[in-house]
């Protein structure tokens, strides 16, 4: 039983390790992708964790944490594309109204 458990976060781990390098290419698609099947690893391991498996899932954990920072980056560099996207509008849409 160990043995599968740490073979699903083996194959969990390796997964979110190529989840990080398609974030770092903005390669959302994939990620989403591969989250899926990590999702079905982590859950045929899910509560059978035992002291052996803190090192797979350290690992896992920080991992996930620099996935979670590049969207964090990503999600902030779209929020201020948009404002000013908004900016621009509004600005836009004054010189049309004051041209009339």
């Amino acid at each position: 039983m160990s043995a599968a458990v740490y073979q699903n976060l083996q194959h969990a781990l390796a997964l979110t390790i190529e989840m990080v390098e398609a974030a770092m290419h903005d390669n959302w698609t994939l990620v989403s992708e591969l989250d899926a099947q990590r999702q079905r690893h982590l859950q045929h391991a899910h509560g059978k964790f035992g002291a052996e498996h803190y090192e797979t899932l350290r690992l896992l954990q920080a991992h996930n944490g620099t996935l979670l920072e590049r969207a964090a980056q990503v999600r902030a560099v779209v929020e201020q594309q948009l404002n000013q996207h908004q900016y621009n509008h509004r600005a836009l849409q004054t010189y049309i109204t004051s041209a009339r």
